[in-house]
């Protein structure tokens, strides 16, 4: 039946060539890892001074959400091919194609040129840390991958703070184009590694991947993103069409051999749950990542370091609870640690988004962060536990895919909210006639040095961009709230044939 998880009977994991060598293999993986979670981090500390060399503020946010789009649609069929073909060439593809976009977005000289090669960057992304995580799933068994959850967690964390720190160094000391080429010796060195020390034995079996399903959800979600970004009677249009198109993806994904994204991920209670909370961790993670700095660096005239810092607690908290929550989850069971982090979520967003400075910032992103880390880390053990081993790849994947979408749709309304509020307010400002507002907040993030807009204008800028920023960041807190309902509404223990 459609919604069900399938009960079937685990299937033999392929084995990986004796002479791999698997500590080497690791490292490279870990390598991996930081190169896809740095970006999003080192990018959203550098953007305000990439705007204010490439201007283009009305567009920001397709930045990360054409990035974040290109990283996720294309997951699912990555997996499969990594099937067929193998999980080394799929990798070493998906490494590649991010070191060229990464090398392009370098280059750009306007914000669309940035776009589309970010787009392209994240083509790559879609197949480093997906097929990455499967590596790992091929080299150690389910209780070693229980056991070192939370050392890859620590890695993501760890990059994941390192990234606004590093952004916000390379920005004061260079240029933000090294944002982007720093990404090529660490990728450089991940290909050697993964090309001499990974040895697969191939087994290939045919499947039937799911290319009208994808093609039906890349077009759904680049319609919606772009009726939330765009306005007028063109984004109404653009959304409608969206919702038409996921239905019919809904209608196809019954059908399909091998769809897709498989219903049993939304139909089964503890999975459906476990993927929409996915959905508003990503909105409220990636908005609040890619537009705090925006708040610290525009509105409140702070350097580019302080931007970094205050993205920075969300980033330690995740880590340190993730390296918890392991030990804790076999002690008193999954469901009271990811209330818990329900509970963190939920109190240090509100903390975060009252205060917008100082420690009560400060701790309430590091709050933020560790409720991150208790339910994510608790929720993607639980359920790869919870499927047979050959169902584990498109459950570990559905997990990012609802958060990496989250993060896009997030991005892209907060965007629009942006651009709309920033328009309303500029009515009463004393601008010259004719002047794009978007122009002029774009100028409040340009370096040391820049021509200075006069005080009364640079004044009342900062405080619309502020007011109009803050009420972006309150309107969160109805998906934080919605996050800890989902973890009450988990059930004790997950249906499946490991739980």
């Amino acid at each position: 039946m459609a919604g069900r998880m399938p009960e079937t009977p685990p299937a033999a994991a392929p084995a990986t060539a004796a002479r791999t060598r698997r500590g080497w293999v690791v490292g490279a993986v870990m390598l991996a890892m930081l190169l896809a979670s740095l970006d999003m981090t080192i990018v959203g500390t550098a953007m305000p001074s990439i705007v204010a060399d490439l201007k283009g503020l009305s567009i920001y946010s397709w930045v990360f959400s054409a990035y974040l789009l290109t990283s996720t649609t294309p997951i699912p069929i990555y997996a499969r091919l990594a099937d067929m073909y193998g999980r080394k060439r799929l990798f070493l593809i998906g490494v590649g194609v991010f070191l060229l976009g990464s090398g392009l977005s370098a280059t750009s000289r306007n914000m669309p040129e940035l776009i589309a090669f970010r787009a392209l960057q994240g083509v790559g992304a879609a197949g480093v840390l997906p097929v990455a995580l499967t590596i790992v799933g091929d080299l150690f068994s389910l209780e070693q991958r229980a056991r070192i959850q939370g050392l890859f967690s620590a890695v993501w964390g760890l990059s994941a703070v390192l990234g606004p720190l590093l952004g916000a160094v390379i920005v004061e000391h260079t240029s933000w184009r090294w944002v982007f080429g720093i990404n090529l010796p660490v990728g450089l060195l991940v290909l050697a590694i993964v090309s001499r020390s990974f040895h697969e034995r191939l087994a290939p079996r045919p499947h039937r991947i799911d290319w009208t399903g994808t093609v039906w959800l890349t077009f759904a979600v680049s319609l919606l993103l772009l009726g939330l970004v765009e306005s007028g009677p063109g984004a109404v249009t653009a959304i409608v069409a969206a919702l038409v198109l996921l239905a019919g993806f809904g209608w196809w994904e019954r059908r399909a051999a091998e769809p897709v994204l498989p219903l049993y991920l939304l139909g089964e209670r503890f999975l459906g749950l476990t993927n929409a909370l996915n959905l508003a961790a990503g909105m409220v993670m990636f908005a609040l990542i890619s537009y705090l700095p925006l708040y610290v660096q525009g509105a409140r005239g702070l350097p580019p370091m302080a931007a970094g810092q205050a993205i920075t607690p969300m980033m330690v908290g995740w880590p340190l609870a993730a390296t918890v929550a392991a030990p804790l989850l076999l002690r008193v069971g999954y469901r009271p640690v990811t209330v818990l982090g329900g509970v963190l979520i939920a109190g240090g967003y509100a903390l975060a988004v009252s205060r917008l400075a100082g420690s009560g910032l400060y701790a309430g992103m590091f709050l933020l962060g560790t409720g991150l880390g208790f339910t994510m880390t608790t929720l993607l053990v639980v359920a790869q536990s919870a499927v047979p081993w050959d169902r584990r790849g498109t459950v570990t994947g559905a997990m990012s895919f609802f958060r990496t979408i989250g993060g896009a749709v997030g991005v892209a309304v907060a965007g629009a909210l942006l651009n709309r509020g920033l328009a309303r307010g500029a009515a009463g400002l004393p601008l010259p006639p004719h002047t794009r507002v978007s122009t002029l907040v774009g100028a409040l993030t340009a370096p040391t040095g820049a021509p200075a807009l006069p005080a009364a204008v640079d004044d009342a800028l900062r405080q619309l961009l502020a007011r109009t920023l803050a009420g972006i960041f309150h309107a969160g807190l109805g998906l934080a709230a919605l996050a800890l309902i989902l973890t009450l509404l988990l059930p004790a223990a997950p249906a499946g044939p490991d739980a």
